[in-house]
């Protein structure tokens, strides 16, 4: 049997939060047109690390003035601004969320005087409003299903807040969550069947339609609350005070196990360290987050970070203004179709290598040129090495040969498609080599 290695597999996503409600924030009105402009941004020696889809993680800014919505790359470069205020009073644009076919944000915005959930196409037009309350209530935190049929957001005020879910067209709108006291920041399992919510002062699982079967995660420190799961359903990143300071902990998505501390302070910093909102990137790999690093009295403006989930350094994404709450474009790995084999029967059996080559139809909801390559090639008869060579990508040669007393000898070849976020599927194609050519 001969194999070849696939390729490597890397990136992720984090995003972090410290307050039970996020204060807005009363800046100078700066009446800019964006339209997703693009923003000077140094190019970093190592951007190609965090690859992924391009504008998929979406965060808020203060830095043209007033909290706008704004998109980045995973590695931090081509940072641009969808939204903008043509209205005489600035609003407060925040939290927002990619849909996970890339089409469309939702976000939190007090544009007709109080906070409502809105949603608009990827590039800023046709804003709709989806939701219709008076104050004191203020919606916030929207955050899609992972199939992009709901939308998930926190409303309420003081101490009383509720899960509500919503459809992107504005129908269903439905109360999830009963529980007088806090009930807020919705992350959605990766099945869409559960949501972690902070209930009070604790994280806890509950049943995405329903509110039912409430499952208690934490019992440490005053506040834990921002869940997001990783891709693969394991593990949760939230945020937590629980060793004295905001900071972001890694649990099992079961409550088993001791919560770890993954952007612990550094003994004996001088200056101010907190970390929250944490978002996994797409594969797992990355986590980004909210953070606050400084030794500068009174400087309060926070930047969004980026750290490998296996620990180590981590990379600083914005520098302009306060930048906070990072979300990461839900986005799967390739479908493959279909792949076909031409030729697919090689006859006559004469010991030749003939030529082989693959055609494969692929779709991808992130990455329009997903890589594929075959990555497997195995024999149902005991053969040597020789009786295959890889040429290409999608070429080999395949030895016609099998033996006399089987039925036929049947190549099994296997492709692999990675996309932008370096997330794999694999399929398998045949080739065979007939005893005969009777019918």
């Amino acid at each position: 049997m001969k194999k070849l290695r696939t390729l490597s597999l890397a990136i992720s996503a984090m995003t972090v939060i410290i307050s039970a409600l996020f204060v807005p924030f009363a800046f100078a009105y700066k009446n800019d047109v964006a339209d997703l402009r693009p923003l000077s941004q140094p190019v970093r020696e190592d951007a190609d690390v965090f690859s992924g889809s391009p504008h998929s993680i979406a965060f808020t800014s203060n830095r043209d003035g007033n909290n706008e919505v704004y998109l980045m790359d995973p590695d931090g470069l081509n940072q641009s601004r969808p939204t903008t205020h043509t209205t005489p009073n600035p609003s407060n644009d925040q939290r927002p969320d990619i849909s996970p076919d890339g089409s469309q944000i939702v976000f939190s915005s007090n544009r007709d005087g109080n906070f409502e959930i809105f949603i608009m196409n990827f590039d800023g037009s046709n804003l709709r409003q989806l939701t219709d309350t008076s104050l004191p209530s203020i919606n916030s935190w929207p955050r899609w299903s992972p199939d992009g049929e709901w939308i998930a957001f926190q409303s309420g005020s003081g101490t009383n807040f509720q899960i509500y879910r919503i459809r992107p067209d504005r129908t269903g709108l439905t109360q999830i969550t009963t529980h007088v006291g806090f009930n807020q920041f919705p992350g959605w399992s990766p099945d869409g069947k559960r949501l972690a919510i902070r209930r009070d002062s604790d994280l806890y699982l509950i049943n995405s339609t329903d509110g039912l079967n409430p499952g208690l995660l934490t019992s440490g420190g005053t506040i834990n609350q921002m869940a997001s799961f990783s891709p693969n359903g394991t593990r949760i990143a939230f945020f937590s005070n629980r060793e004295g300071y905001g900071s972001v902990f890694i649990m099992n998505s079961d409550g088993s196990g001791d919560p770890f501390n993954f952007t612990p302070r550094p003994g004996g910093y001088p200056g101010t360290w907190t970390s929250r909102a944490p978002a996994w990137s797409p594969n797992g790999q990355y986590i980004y987050f909210t953070a606050l690093r400084s030794f500068e009295t009174g400087n309060l403006n926070e930047q969004i970070y980026v750290k490998s989930a296996a620990g180590g350094d981590e990379t600083q994404l914005t520098s302009a203004g306060a930048n906070s709450e990072a979300t990461v474009r839900k986005v799967y790995a390739p479908t493959i179709n279909r792949v076909t084999a031409t030729p697919n029967v090689l006859w006559p059996a004469n010991n030749n290598m003939v030529p082989v080559a693959l055609a494969l139809e692929v779709t991808d909801n992130s990455d329009p040129a997903p890589v594929c390559q075959i990555t497997d090639v195995t024999s149902n008869e005991a053969a040597a090495e020789s009786a295959w060579q890889i040429t290409g990508p999608l070429t080999f040669d395949l030895r016609a040969q099998r033996f006399g007393m089987g039925t036929a000898r049947i190549y099994t070849i296997t492709v692999s498609c990675t996309n932008s976020s370096q997330l794999s599927s694999t399929a398998t194609v045949r080739v065979s080599v007939p005893h005969d050519q009777r019918k």
